[in-house]
């Protein structure tokens, strides 16, 4: 019978490091009360370009990009600057639109993880997916 409450006790303990992994997913009214004035840096998992902005409080930032990833750019010497906006969602998700004018818009939205580190991620915790907030 111990046995079995040790191995009990041992699932229980590895489903919770591995819900610790995983991160915690910041709900809407975190979200809302977290994102205004912050600092963001993100790097696209698709272009590998890094881009910068500050959510302000009415919903609206300027994105700066180094443009890397993009043909004819790969060194990221033609950055780039474009209005947008933020906005979390009825389910609670972080969403982006950036109008960029010499290439595709960017429009998505993903729920935000933070880890027990104080990192933040897009969707799952993974370095691909990271994302820096500060104040």
């Amino acid at each position: 019978m111990s046995r079995l409450m040790g191995l009990a006790g041992l699932a229980i303990f590895s489903a919770n490091a591995v819900a610790q992994d995983a991160g915690t997913r910041m709900s809407r009214e975190d979200l809302l009360a977290f994102l205004p004035g912050t600092k963001v840096s993100h790097i696209s998992s698709t272009t590998g370009s890094q881009r910068t902005w500050t959510n302000e409080p009415d919903g609206h930032f300027v994105a700066s990009s180094d443009g890397k990833g993009y043909m004819g750019n790969a060194l990221g010497t033609r950055s780039a600057t474009a209005r947008g906006t933020w906005s979390v969602n009825d389910q609670g998700k972080y969403c982006i639109e950036i109008d960029w004018r010499n290439v595709n818009s960017e429009k998505w939205c993903s729920s935000i993880l933070k880890t027990a580190d104080g990192n933040y991620y897009l969707g799952v915790v993974a370095q691909k997916s990271r994302i820096e907030f500060t104040k």
